[in-house]
């Protein structure tokens, strides 16, 4: 029984060092903010309707943020309608921004469902939310990133 105690603490002891030393290998790592800025809509290609996915990318950490990776999906009123994935971008400086521009695609079965609720309740505004993973060099799990709003469609 000794043994078992000698060796959960020693696990314990080691865990919170290793947990430590990331954050004192990392000082000023601060989590980016992902905002939406457009969806511009490209040629169909058959069932599967493409999109221009317009992203600022916030980074308020006093170091640069190197994306090797990113994986998105965009919800609306409940329902996943486009999700893509872009590999290495460019740094982004300390204290800064990025905009950029990324293709994401959805099943047109998906896409008709939200069409047809938003057409039995045309003043309703639309509930999104745009989750974000994001790989970066400096960290080996990626950071989640998530977004969520309404937009009133009672001017459209």
């Amino acid at each position: 029984m000794n043994r078992y105690r000698n060796g959960l603490a020693y696990a314990l002891v080691a865990m919170s060092f290793f947990l430590s030393s990331c954050a004192w290998l990392q000082p000023g790592r601060v989590k980016p903010e992902i905002h939406l800025t457009s969806i511009k809509p490209l040629p169909r290609e058959g069932l599967e309707q493409r999109f221009l996915i317009g992203l600022n990318i916030v980074n308020p950490g006093a170091g640069e943020l190197n994306i090797s990776g990113l994986s998105y999906h965009l919800t609306l009123n409940g329902r996943k309608v486009a999700s893509g994935v872009s590999g290495k971008m460019v740094g982004i400086p300390a204290y800064s921004e990025s905009r950029v521009q990324l293709e994401a695609s959805t099943n047109l079965i998906s896409g008709l469902r939200v069409i047809a609720g938003l057409l039995q309740d045309p003043g309703a505004s639309v509930d999104y939310e745009l989750m974000t993973k994001i790989r970066t060099a400096w960290w080996p799990m990626p950071v989640e990133v998530s977004e969520q709003g309404s937009i009133n469609l009672d001017g459209f």
